[in-house]
């Protein structure tokens, strides 16, 4: 099956809280010569406000995975080791200047990361910036958040209630900048399933969004379904619009949201038709000219033998009378 390209469009909003906006996103392509293919990589990064330099840190992040990815691959790695390559980087990168800036000590990220290569979605992420498929009218979280309230629903002890408003649902276990070595999450919650998959198939009419807390904090799943699905098609009306109902709805935190659709790949409406409707045309034209010349033939052909038979009589009518007069 053949994917058209995708139609990707973001949106990203300062918070009302009077800082700057700690969000950053990227979309770029990257071609794999030994894969003999494109993949198009996606990102949204969160800094982490309760510290310094949480625009730093988000900045750094998206730069450099983006930088390690242009890098020559090791050809032994698969997809998910390299992409989890470039993420270690970004954590160095941003360690490394938070050495160099000591204002900047401490400041982290939260990342999100999406990969279409062929067919497949690669989803890689640390912290609470999420992951969602749209597919056939339905949402599917495709990540699950690193946060104190998660992990405690995990083990039971909060139920999904008490842990969208427990104090902790906010407090972050894992994130970039934190410390050299940790766990990078590289899986896919495959829809409908609580299954971990190494990557989804992904398919035509498909909508991935990447986003931060400021969005699905404030917009229930059910309008993000709706906001995405209405506006197929046109993925920077529904990113538009889902960080406008977020700020409607009062969220005080930086907003972003990043829309990749995978569209149908059917020709424009009238394409084939006018296409069709020329080629009926020629067609057409072309049988009324041949039946033309048929019929001109056809007409023809008894005029000129007619004619000929005509001479051949009266040659030989001519002859017998010589004959008749000279040798009688």
């Amino acid at each position: 099956m053949h994917l058209s390209t995708p139609l990707v469009a973001w949106k990203s909003q300062q918070g009302t809280r009077g800082k700057e906006n700690d969000d950053h996103h990227g979309w770029f392509a990257i071609e794999r010569s030994d894969l003999r293919r494109t993949l198009y990589i996606a990102m949204v990064a969160d800094g982490v406000t309760s510290t310094e330099g949480g625009a730093q840190a988000s900045r750094i992040a998206v730069e450099a995975v983006r930088a390690a990815l242009n890098e020559r691959p090791d050809p032994r790695q698969t997809i998910s080791e390299w992409l989890a390559d470039a993420v270690l980087h970004a954590n160095e990168e941003i360690l490394f200047e938070a050495k160099r800036n000591p204002q900047w000590k401490g400041m982290s990220t939260t990342v999100v990361l999406a990969v279409l290569t062929g067919e497949k979605l690669y989803v890689l992420h640390l912290g609470d910036s999420r992951a969602y498929l749209i597919r056939e009218n339905c949402l599917y979280q495709l990540t699950t958040d690193h946060t104190w309230a998660q992990e405690a629903f995990d083990a039971g002890t909060l139920t999904a209630e008490e842990a969208g408003r427990h104090p902790g649902r906010n407090q972050l276990q894992r994130y970039l900048g934190a410390q050299h070595n940790f766990n990078i999450a590289r899986g896919i919650i495959a829809p409908g399933t609580e299954q971990m998959e190494e990557y989804l198939y992904v398919k035509p009419g498909d909508v991935v969004l990447l986003c931060t807390d400021g969005v699905y904090r404030k917009v229930a799943p059910e309008l993000i379904t709706h906001t995405i699905v209405e506006r197929v098609g046109y993925p920077q009306d529904a990113a538009d619009q889902l960080v406008a109902a977020a700020a409607d709805s009062g969220e005080i935190d930086d907003i972003t949201a990043l829309v990749i659709e995978l569209p149908l790949g059917r020709p424009k409406v009238g394409e084939s038709t006018t296409t069709s409707a020329n080629t009926t045309s020629a067609n057409q034209d072309a049988l009324a000219s041949f039946t033309l010349q048929a019929e001109q033939v056809q007409n023809s052909g008894p005029t000129w033998f007619t004619m000929l038979l005509t001479g051949v009589v009266l040659i030989l009518a001519v002859v017998t009378l010589y004959l008749l007069l000279f040798n009688g």
